[in-house]
């Protein structure tokens, strides 16, 4: 029987017991009122007949009803109706055989959340709570009507009750479910999750090194990461000398995630000591009882934590999102010569294969977008096919507007730059191929109203991979250790047999696109990008007119310093410029939080404001020196971005709620440093 819904006790319940406390009211008030009707009228009699030894009799008989009734009225505020009633007698013998049969309890409430009632199901346990808060039984019970709940899982006393809350009653309804929620407990415990653990880098090693250091980095890593499998008692197994499959349960998965996967540091540490850039991704996936599931999920993941730089955990539910423990520092480079080789002629040879092509940036775009689009329409017409560019009136940013402005002519006759509109209309969704640069996420593409339509899509890409990246790909590169999209390209168009033109105007797009995202060569730069740069400069990038066009006038760089000023440390290491009073650009905000690395002694700086072009939102622009990873804070807020440049728009929060929520996120980690770096 459904006591809940089938048996309908909410109003029975509540009408029964007010019921049954008014007819116990109802004697002790006809009563007082009764007696004090009598006496008085004794009283007043026996004055007139002059019997003054009588009428005091009256009186004290009169005193001492309105003591009675005035005692009662006292006891009756300070410890409610006494309650102790058997259900039978309020709800009937089938309703208590009901709720006998359901384990299910009863609870009246007044105003104040005192208890005025409590069925025999909680004598039966021990639990006195008649004339009680409810709050002394279970505090989570508050949340019943303080949020906007019906139903809150308490534990007492070593007992799980799920207590269930009527909107139109004082009631609840009490269940013991000790018994199902250990066995649900431990059926998640026991919930099977594969596994997959890969030591970044390691086929590197075994092609170049010599036997000896071979033998170190098996015995120094690839042992301990077997020891460590096994001390947490997982099955495992090596499927290639890189990479291990384990097996284990949910139990040990939540146990090993609240150590933040020691073995991510541990591998690092000991890679270090033999000088070898060797680092550990590892994969975990649960959720479903469909291996083919799960086999799929996991090469999945493995594949996302690699993109994303290695030296993380991703792990996911099925249907549930990706989330990331570690990713905290920048991988060396690991794009080998032979593997640029082969993904340009793969492109080349996707080109070759479409009718047309699409090249697709971000909104807001910038001089790598930029530079990269310009590039790879240079490409596609010099293997004589039709290309367009997606980014005519797309937002843009302001600097970029300028050089694009400057260059206008030359432009117009050598690229076509069509609106996401004009796309969508001429667009063959089987044939045409799309070329997404610089980005690989449909909701900040140009072309995000109809990504999804397209079957034939191409990525490149130098951002860290996120579970919202493009689906059904048609070749993906993403390579997070480069500096920018236009490094890439630049190695793309180096190792392919036919010339492909490119001009001062596109090389010195692209060279600034190189300079912006490394701030002048100061951040995640190795050799390959200062190659690039030359190359650049080789094809006629214009190195001067680049550096003007990052200039600055008067007025914008008086701003920026203004909300430089504004910009307070936290936790030692941080820096948080919350501008509420202003709308900023994005570009301003990016070099806000870059100028505020200057700082000695920060990490990660972050700047916090409504936008110009959408003042409904609020946005964060994160950066960092190269030894934070702000692009795990920016994650936890629904963005995204680099190793060590990220951001994130919202609608709906607050700027003082946008920076709490970083303190929040940075705390976070904080406390989890001393077993992840």
């Amino acid at each position: 029987m459904d006591v809940y819904g089938r048996v309908g006790l909410s109003f029975t319940v509540t009408k029964r017991i007010e019921v049954f406390y008014m007819k116990q009211f109802e004697k002790w008030r006809s009563l007082c009122v009764t007696g004090l009707a009598l006496g008085l009228i004794l009283s007043i009699l026996l004055f007139l007949k002059k019997e003054y030894i009588y009428m005091i009799a009256a009186l004290i008989v009169w005193i001492v009803f309105i003591c009675a009734f005035f005692g009662f009225w006292k006891s009756l505020k300070e410890h409610g109706m006494k309650t102790e009633v058997d259900i039978s007698r309020v709800l009937g013998k089938d309703a208590k055989d009901a709720l006998n049969f359901g384990n299910v309890g009863i609870l009246t409430y007044n105003e104040e959340y005192i208890v005025t009632w409590a069925s025999p199901f909680f004598k039966e346990k021990g639990i006195t709570l008649t004339n009680s808060k409810l709050t002394s039984w279970i505090s989570n019970i508050r949340t019943l009507f303080d949020d906007d709940v019906d139903m809150v899982i308490g534990k007492s006393e070593g007992r799980i009750y799920e207590i269930t809350r009527k909107r139109d009653a004082q009631i609840l309804y009490v269940k013991d479910i000790t018994d199902y929620y250990n066995m649900r407990q431990q059926y998640l415990d026991n919930e099977i999750v594969i596994g997959l653990l890969q030591l970044d880098n390691y086929m590197e090693y075994q092609s170049y090194e010599n036997e000896e250091i071979m033998a170190q980095i098996n015995t120094h890593l690839r042992a301990a990461l077997v020891t460590w499998a096994k001390d947490n008692k997982m099955f495992v197994r090596r499927l290639r000398s890189d990479r291990f499959l384990v097996i284990l349960n949910k139990e040990i998965l939540t146990e090993v995630r609240k150590q933040n996967f020691t073995i991510l540091q541990l591998i690092k540490d000991e890679a270090n000591k033999l000088d070898v850039s060797i680092t550990l991704s590892m994969a975990f996936a649960y959720g479903s009882n469909d291996f083919t599931v799960l086999d799929d999920m996991v090469n999945e993941l493995i594949e996302l934590a690699q993109s994303r730089g290695g030296d993380q955990a991703a792990i996911r539910s099925s249907g549930g999102t990706v989330q990331f423990v570690g990713g905290n520092s920048e991988t060396s480079s690991t794009r080998s010569k032979v593997r640029v080789r082969i993904m340009a002629q793969s492109i080349q040879e996707a080109i070759m294969e479409s009718n047309r092509v699409y090249i697709a940036g971000h909104v807001m775009s910038d001089f790598d977008c930029m530079g990269a689009c310009l590039a790879l329409s240079s490409w596609v017409h010099a293997l004589g096919k039709e290309v367009f560019i997606v980014l005519k009136d797309v937002p843009r940013d302001e600097q970029l507007q300028e050089m694009m402005n400057s260059f206008v002519t030359v432009i117009q006759e050598r690229h076509t730059l069509i609106t996401p509109d004009e796309a969508m209309d001429s667009i063959d969704y089987n044939k045409d191929l799309l070329i997404m640069a610089d980005h690989g996420i449909p909701a900040i593409s140009s072309v995000k109203e109809f990504v999804d339509r397209c079957n034939r899509i191409l990525v490149i890409d130098h951002h860290r991979r996120s579970d919202a990246f493009v689906k059904n790909t048609l070749l993906t590169y993403v390579e997070s250790s480069a500096s920018s999209a236009c490094e890439l390209i630049v190695e793309l168009l180096q190792n392919i047999p036919n010339h492909i033109p490119i001009y001062e105007m596109e090389a010195t797009i692209m060279y600034l696109g190189i300079l912006v995202d490394t701030n002048r060569f100061k951040m995640h730069t190795d050799a390959r990008t200062f190659e690039a740069a030359a190359a650049l400069q080789n094809w006629g990038a214009n190195t001067s007119r680049a550096e003007k066009a990052l200039c600055e006038d008067y007025l914008y760089f008086s701003m920026k310093n203004a909300l430089i000023q504004r910009a307070k440390p936290y936790y030692n290491h941080f820096m948080i410029a919350a501008i509420d009073d202003e709308t900023l650009d994005k570009t301003m905000m990016a070099q806000v939080s870059q100028a505020l690395l200057l700082i000695k002694g920060c990490v990660a700086s972050f700047t916090i404001a409504k936008v110009k072009t959408n003042p409904n939102a609020v946005a964060i622009s994160a950066r960092s020196d190269g030894s934070y990873n702000v692009q795990k804070i920016m994650e936890k807020l629904n963005g995204g971005g680099h190793f060590s440049a990220a951001a994130v728009e919202r609608e709906g929060v607050s700027v003082q709620q946008m920076k709490d929520m970083i303190l929040n996120c940075i705390e976070e980690e904080l406390k989890n440093e001393g077993n992840i770096a």
